[in-house]
């Protein structure tokens, strides 16, 4: 009897040994993702700017030796889609801004939507 009882007063010990171990293995485990958060950060950015970098620096490249070999009335046909192809965009992007002011200006508190 004497044994069992032993064994009953370990159970406890033993749980709060497992739940200490828990507890510290996931306050490391915070610790480290803190630690790795900036380097990921930094690792994801240097490898965004290197695509964007090479895809202009492709685009720029290609662009420019073209351009050496090219007609003067594909340059200037170029040259003229890529202004009005900007403009557009630019026209395009004002109109949906303005939706979105007007959409977001709505109120809708008492579950149906009214223009304010």
């Amino acid at each position: 009897m004497n044994e069992e009882n032993q064994n009953r007063e370990r159970e406890p010990d033993t749980v709060d040994a497992i739940k200490d171990a828990v507890k510290m293995a996931a306050n490391e485990a915070k610790t480290k993702a803190k630690e790795a958060a900036p380097k990921i950060k930094e690792a994801i950015g240097n490898a965004v700017h290197d695509v964007a970098y090479g895809a202009a620096f492709g685009a720029s490249f290609a662009g420019a030796l073209a351009s050496e070999f090219m007609p003067k009335a594909i340059k200037d046909g170029l040259s003229e889609g890529s202004e009005a192809g900007s403009q557009s965009g630019k026209t395009t992007a004002e109109k949906f801004r303005k939706n979105v002011k007007s959409a977001t200006s709505e109120d809708c508190t008492d579950g149906e939507c009214h223009s304010t």
